[in-house]
């Protein structure tokens, strides 16, 4: 069988273009030439990338082509049609095999061989099967047929699970054991350890020996709820997402969180934000996660040293705040995506007992990117508004990926759809459009689905008799800020429900707002009328609000209402502040203007702030952001697949690379290649070799030699434009350089 880098010799340009788009992880990063090529594809990580590709049929057929290789040296489409049985089509197992030798899995054309990694990479036993017996045909009928019932029963148990079996040195199944051994139905590995021969698990496993053949896409039960019905409550839920990643950046910019010291957020902190969100602390740290890879929020790199470092919003920020919420979706919605980490893991225990921090490096998720696009490809092969359930996907990629393990394949599907359903991404199990569109990476795509799942916006509200405002959709954006400042969001989603309380009512006079706005704001978008109630709560809050004013001396209070300022004096000293009164309409205090809001509004006094002039002012503080250096978890994606004309450029550059020098000195002795080197050293000349490196590879080089003694070579090395000694028992072939070619020549 010819090596792996002469097969690659042997293919054309086609062929070598077909293999490297096939399994891109071969072209990161680009190999200098064939033989490094041929390194990389006989490589284990390599292979086991490109069998993880596979479907069941494919590893079906693969399966095969290892067992049959085996015993017949090759394996043909109709002999591999014939060991699987009737429900193989011919022409399907010739598309498979057409597909594996594109990915250099088998060789051969129609007579293939497996690559000499893939049995290894397939495990010990192929299929199930042990190694070949000493019986075959009529003997081994013959054999079968004479064991006892027992003895069939143990040789079914290993036939149909792993062929390999333990026995101790007594008990009922030692004597059965050594018959089976005996008639060769058994091998013995050791004094208690036995394998199934491959023939015989042949025998029992009857006329499919690797179990059904299903050469197409299983049919699996499907919930059609309908794409307007899908992409309809995707949308609320993208709507959703991007109000709480808002309001979590508008969190911590008011109060930004500690970094711990090995690094991430810690578990109060996303307590806190928890609570403030009213969120489920998984999806907290999945936006978190998003929001930092975004580059939303950072540590923010304090410069003094009594400083703490915190997670802080980055001035992205408010680009993202001012942005449509469709493209801010978008965003997040591809950050996902290309997340290489795992925010499930987050309040989980490592192995040391340690818990994981949301954040932190140990979230880490090499294959995040890969997998996620797994899960979400079953999805996106159904047609627009059908899902799967968590059976009927489990079955799908069961028949996708084989050779994924169950225990961790299922688990990773169920927090992939979770996550995604949380972002908009999925709904009822199935592919939302937007989500398709995020899946062919156009995030513009993406966007432009969203807002065309959405309804349009609105400028209408109701106003409920409990205060409650209900919003039937979107609301215009104008209408949106000027009603969040003025009422609670309780809810968000496709319907928006805000509440008005004295305290939403104060931050919106506090901001500037009038009550004859107040007024008209409901007044002139409440399609239910405006309750009594309402109208009495925003007067009763104009009228206190404002009667008190709070000034700093470094702070101060004054009213027209001498029993006021009293009842504040009184309110203030009794929560340990020192007041004191200047005149019956004014006081003053030590403390500062927010500390003494505090217990004057926890009494029930209605006081506003003001500055120098007598303004009202708003005292909430401003949001933080920081300057520094975004550090960000790191963001790397799958190995792309090049373009076509970057595919051919590279096979042409391995092409020539190759001509350059041949390792296939068949002819040539070690003394020549000696004569040759000394040749070099005499003329000063150069040559190229080919040098065994310490991990076996082999890699050419132009080398000057200067000397050769004791079994080495003393050069100047092209490669590393350095002297090195190049021990003699590694260098596979010698070729003189041509003189036109020689480094003096081309200088």
């Amino acid at each position: 069988m010819p090596s792996t880098l002469e097969w690659l010799r042997s293919r054309d340009d086609a062929a070598l273009v077909a293999l490297v788009r096939a399994r891109p992880d071969l072209t990161v990063p680009a190999p200098t030439d064939l033989s490094v090529l041929a390194r990389r594809l006989d490589s284990p990580p390599s292979v086991w990338r490109a069998l993880e590709s596979l479907n069941r049929f494919s590893v079906q057929v693969l399966e095969s082509v290892v067992l049959l290789a085996g015993t017949k040296a090759t394996a043909s489409p109709a002999q591999v049609k014939e060991f699987l049985g009737k429900p193989a089509p011919i022409t399907q197992v010739r598309r498979i095999f057409g597909e594996l030798e594109t990915l250099a899995l088998i060789r051969g054309g129609d007579e293939v061989r497996p690559s000499p990694a893939v049995p290894s990479a397939m495990g010990e036993f192929p299929g199930g099967f042990g190694p070949s017996g000493p019986l075959s045909g009529d003997r081994l009928t013959k054999a079968l047929a004479a064991a006892s019932d027992d003895g069939r029963d143990l040789l079914s148990r290993l036939a149909q699970g792993r062929p390999r079996g333990s026995v101790g040195t007594s008990g009922p199944l030692v004597a059965l054991v050594r018959t089976l051994v005996d008639a060769g139905l058994l091998i013995r590995l050791d004094a208690g350890t036995v394998v199934l021969p491959r023939e015989v698990g042949l025998a029992l496993r009857g006329d499919e020996p690797l179990g059904p053949v299903h050469w197409q896409t299983p049919r699996v039960a499907t919930v059609d709820k309908g794409s307007a019905t899908v992409d309809g409550t995707a949308a609320g839920q993208a709507i959703a997402t991007v109000a709480t990643a808002n309001r979590m950046l508008e969190l911590l910019g008011r109060m930004p969180a500690p970094v711990l010291k090995s690094g991430g957020m810690g578990v109060r902190e996303m307590r806190r934000l928890s609570k403030d969100l009213d969120l489920d602390p998984g999806l907290t740290a999945l936006h978190l996660e998003l929001l930092a890879a975004a580059g939303l929020i950072a540590t923010s790199e304090p410069r003094a040293k009594t400083a703490v470092n915190a997670w802080t919003p980055t001035r992205a920020a408010d680009d993202f705040a001012d942005s449509d919420d469709e493209q801010a979706w978008a965003q997040l919605a591809a950050t996902w995506l290309e997340l290489r980490r795992d925010p499930t893991r987050t309040g989980q225990r490592d192995s040391a007992g340690k818990v994981l921090a949301a954040l932190s490096a140990e979230l880490s998720w090499v294959r995040g990117p890969a997998d996620r696009r797994f899960v979400l490809s079953a999805l996106a092969g159904l047609p627009p508004g059908t899902g799967l359930d968590a059976d009927g996907l489990s079955a799908l990629l069961s028949w996708s990926a084989p050779l994924r393990t169950p225990e961790r394949r299922d688990p990773m599907a169920t927090n992939v759809i979770a996550e995604a359903t949380a972002l908009g991404v999925v709904a009822f199990g199935a592919l939302a459009g937007a989500g398709r569109a995020l899946l062919q990476q156009d995030q513009e795509a993406a966007a432009e689905a969203l807002r065309a799942a959405l309804p349009e916006p609105v400028d209408t509200v109701m106003v409920q008799a409990d205060l409650t405002v209900v919003a039937p959709g979107r609301l215009l954006p104008d209408l949106a800020a000027r009603l969040a400042a003025a009422a609670e969001v309780e809810s968000s989603g496709s319907a928006t429900v805000y509440r008005v309380t004295p305290d939403s009512l104060r931050r919106a006079y506090d901001g500037g707002a009038s009550t004859a706005e107040l007024h008209a704001l409901f007044e002139k978008h409440s399609i239910t009328g405006v309750p009594q109630a309402l109208t009495y709560l925003i007067d009763d809050v104009a009228r206190r609000h404002g009667v008190l004013r709070v000034g700093s001396a470094a702070a101060y209070l004054r009213s027209e209402d001498p029993a006021l300022i009293d009842q504040a004096i009184a309110q203030a000293t009794a929560s340990g502040m020192t007041v004191r009164r200047l005149a019956p309409t004014v006081a003053i205090s030590t403390s500062r203007l927010e500390d003494l809001l505090e217990p004057l509004r926890s009494a029930g006094l209605v006081p506003a702030a003001e500055n120098a002039s007598g303004a009202v002012i708003d005292l909430r503080a401003a949001p933080q952001r920081t300057g520094g250096v975004v550090l960000t978890p790191a963001r790397r994606r799958e190995p792309p697949v090049p373009s076509d004309d970057q595919l051919i450029a590279l096979v042409e550059r391995m092409r020539s690379a190759d001509v350059e020098i041949d390792d296939r000195q068949s002819g040539q002795s070690p003394a020549e290649t000696l004569a040759v080197l000394r040749q070099a050293a005499e003329r000063r000349g150069a040559v190229w070799i080919g040098y065994v490196d310490s991990e076996g590879g082999t890699t050419r080089r132009m080398i000057e030699p200067v000397a050769v003694s004791g079994g080495a070579v003393a050069a100047f090395d092209r490669l590393r434009d350095q002297m090195r000694t190049f021990a003699l028992h590694r260098i596979t072939g010698v070729q003189s350089v041509p003189a036109g070619e020689q480094p003096g020549d081309r200088a």
